[in-house]
């Protein structure tokens, strides 16, 4: 799978700006590779091959209908796919439709996401430096649908709470990359989920036999809760939030990266 065609979806709050850290951060020597908290995959399609066995994992119905789909039915998908246009008008028609097949849902959702501004599925993408947003290649499209079906030809897609998932799967060969809700969110007000409970996610992982390494953002609430790890203070652009302005700045957003196991 070439670079560019090494995910799907953008996603509020995704590592496409981290995944080169996070990658060799990963240990070699597992037997099997989870994201409780897949998201858009970006650390999952970073690499042809984690583990022997591999799981995607997301409470957001949306997104494992539309990674299912892909893995099970992508000429479907494609069919009904390949003649939308980047478009206001067909944007706010399909933003408002009622879709009735799993191939539908999954269509509907991607095509908002992918021609949104920012991801968010709201406000269509018109952007004003780029090609991306409303002028997303359609060929691009397409041929991350056939690279993704591939990818995900041998992985487990789930739709479970955390816990159960890690309980489940948890063994001392086991590894669990998490990338939660954060507390303050991720630079995007859209991305805090104050219902999320942080601390069940600690005792959770606190307990277990295998290894994680987790993605947070960096706050006293955070780091008081992980004292008795491993923590990796990191740096990324917060590059949403600079697309719209007439003069750029590089804002830089402070995250922690967080493993029972030795990753400095």
């Amino acid at each position: 799978m070439s670079t560019d065609k090494k995910y799907l979806i953008n996603w509020v709050g995704g590592k496409r700006l981290l995944r080169k850290i996070i990658s060799p951060l990963i240990p070699e020597n597992i037997n099997s590779y989870i994201e409780p908290f897949g998201g858009g995959g970006w650390i999952l399609f970073y690499k042809e091959k984690w583990a022997d066995l591999e799981i995607y994992n997301d409470l957001d119905g949306r997104l494992v209908n539309l990674f299912r789909i892909v893995k099970y039915h992508p000429n479907a998908f494609k069919e009904e796919y390949k003649y939308l246009l980047g478009s206001r008008e067909m944007f706010l028609q399909i933003l408002n439709s009622t879709p009735i097949t799993d191939i539908q849902k999954a269509v509907q959702f991607y095509y908002v996401i992918s021609r949104s501004f920012g991801a968010k599925g709201r406000d269509f993408g018109a952007v004003r430096y780029t090609s991306g947003g409303a002028c997303k290649s359609q060929k691009n499209v397409l041929e991350k649908i056939d690279a993704i079906h591939e990818r995900l030809d041998k992985v487990l897609i789930e739709n479970k709470d955390f816990e159960e998932l890690i309980k489940h799967h948890d063994a001392p060969e086991s590894f669990f990359y998490c990338d939660p809700p954060y507390s303050k969110g991720c630079g995007y007000v859209t991305a805090t989920t104050s219902e999320f409970n942080h601390q069940r996610l600690r005792d959770t992982l606190a307990g277990i036999k295998g290894r994680f390494l987790l993605s947070y953002d960096d706050s006293e609430e955070i780091r008081e809760l992980y004292k008795d790890f491993e923590i990796l203070e990191i740096e990324r652009l917060n590059g949403i939030n600079r697309r719209w302005q007439t003069k750029r700045v590089n804002k830089t957003y402070k995250e922690l990266l967080i493993a029972n196991y030795k990753i400095t």
